[in-house]
């Protein structure tokens, strides 16, 4: 199993960097700007759509996560991350068996990539 290494320009992990260290201290539209920069500045970016998603997940914002979890996912299918949040925005949502197989496939993801990397 070879991990794709992604070269990712410095402006894009500028803002990418803004977004999480800002997610509690400003207006959670700033935040979302600074993920969107993130995105604009580098679209095959899958970890700045993935935490975009987390953050809209947190902002109850539940069908723009799902979205956001699915770029990620169409980016990185090897992200259990991004399957492991799906799913719980999933259940969140009330969709409890979709839920599950996405929970399941990210802890099956996360646990190959912890094994690659040893």
């Amino acid at each position: 199993m070879n991990k794709m290494v992604l070269n990712v320009p410095k402006d894009a992990e500028f803002y990418y960097r803004l977004g999480l260290d800002s997610q509690h201290k400003i207006r959670p539209e700033k935040v979302l700007e600074y993920f969107d920069r993130a995105i604009a500045a580098h679209p095959g970016y899958a970890m700045a759509w993935n935490e975009k998603a987390n953050f809209l997940d947190f902002m109850g914002r539940y069908e723009e996560a799902i979205q956001c979890y699915d770029m990620a996912i169409k980016l990185d299918p090897e992200s259990g991350e991004a399957w492991f949040n799906k799913g719980l925005t999933l259940r969140k949502m009330g969709r409890s068996n979709e839920a599950i197989s996405y929970i399941n496939h990210g802890i099956d993801a996360g646990l190959v990539m912890s094994a690659y990397q040893r």
